[in-house]
């Protein structure tokens, strides 16, 4: 037998979940390296929404430092970006790992 209250719980889970969804989609996160000559903005899912680059480190001479910075900043923007999503999504889930979400 089907029990209705349980089916309306798991749609209401579902709607406040698809809402959060919408609300880290909405996050930055901004992660840039000391003196700030590199600086990136990745939104919550993940993605890269740009890089700045400052004009002085754009010559043959820094190439290789501005790599290593790039690759650095990135990755500590991308972790801001997941840790903000996990702490959304645990105030409904109440810290259980549902796939997809």
């Amino acid at each position: 037998m089907l029990n209705f209250d349980k089916i309306k719980q798991a749609g209401s889970l579902m709607k406040q979940m698809n809402n959060l969804k919408k609300k880290i989609d909405q996050l930055e996160s901004v992660a840039e390296t000391n003196d700030g000559s590199v600086k990136v903005v990745v939104k919550g899912t993940s993605s890269i929404k740009f890089i700045e680059i400052d004009s002085s480190l754009l010559n043959e001479n820094s190439k290789n430092s501005l790599e290593k910075n790039l690759i650095k900043i990135i990755n500590e923007a991308l972790k801001k970006a997941e840790s903000s999503s996990k702490n959304i999504m645990s105030e409904v889930t109440g810290g259980l790992n549902i796939p997809g979400m």
